[in-house]
């Protein structure tokens, strides 16, 4: 015979497992109700994170690949521990655009992403299919994740899915000239107005 205490916690877990016997066999009902210490399943915490999808950083690859856009890269994928998803039109030639870079590349895990058409739409999809890409990253001109610039001043269009990081060369200095007549146009912008 069952001691009371015992008998109060079988009808408690039962209460609690309610809603699962009425969909259950009386098998399981019975295994649920009176489990066996040998068929007690493992602790959640002894199972491997490999389910959870990596994160990504996508990449746009055009005809070349500037060694500043790929050092960029490669330092965030390991810092944030994440895999390499790259766009590009011509899968054929992003091999041999890598080639320079595989020993930098070891541990980092690369995709490809083959895009028939050199669209906005094309990238966006992509972008929107692939929940786990953190931000995408543009170093040329003639990359695909370039067309999500929109607008003269190439501004980027509020409805990304994700970040854009563009990435590119040191910009040359300014001649002086151009930098006092900035000066010139701010100073005479701030300039109190008279309406004597």
């Amino acid at each position: 015979m069952k001691r009371l205490a015992d008998q109060i916690k079988q009808a408690l877990s039962a209460l609690a497992q309610a809603d699962a016997g009425e969909v259950s066999g009386r098998y399981r009902m019975e295994a649920a109700l009176n489990p066996s210490p040998l068929s007690s399943p493992a602790p959640a915490a002894a199972a491997p994170l490999t389910n959870s999808p990596r994160k990504l950083i996508a990449l746009g690859v055009g005809a070349t690949l500037p060694a500043p856009v790929m050092d960029y890269v490669i330092g965030v994928c390991r810092r944030m521990q994440a895999d390499l998803l790259l766009l590009t039109h011509d899968p054929m030639g992003l091999r041999a655009l890598l080639v320079e870079y595989l020993p930098a590349l070891e541990g980092i895990a690369c995709e490809t992403e083959a895009l028939g058409a050199a669209s906005r739409r094309a990238v966006l999809r992509v972008l929107q299919n692939r929940s786990s890409v953190l931000f995408a990253v543009s170093g040329t001109a003639d990359d695909p994740v370039r067309a999500l610039m929109r607008g003269r001043r190439g501004l980027f269009d509020s409805a990304t899915p994700v970040p854009v990081v563009v990435v590119g060369e040191p910009s040359q200095k300014r001649p002086q000239g151009a930098k006092s007549s900035m000066r010139e146009s701010a100073r005479k912008a701030a300039a109190p107005l008279s309406l004597t």
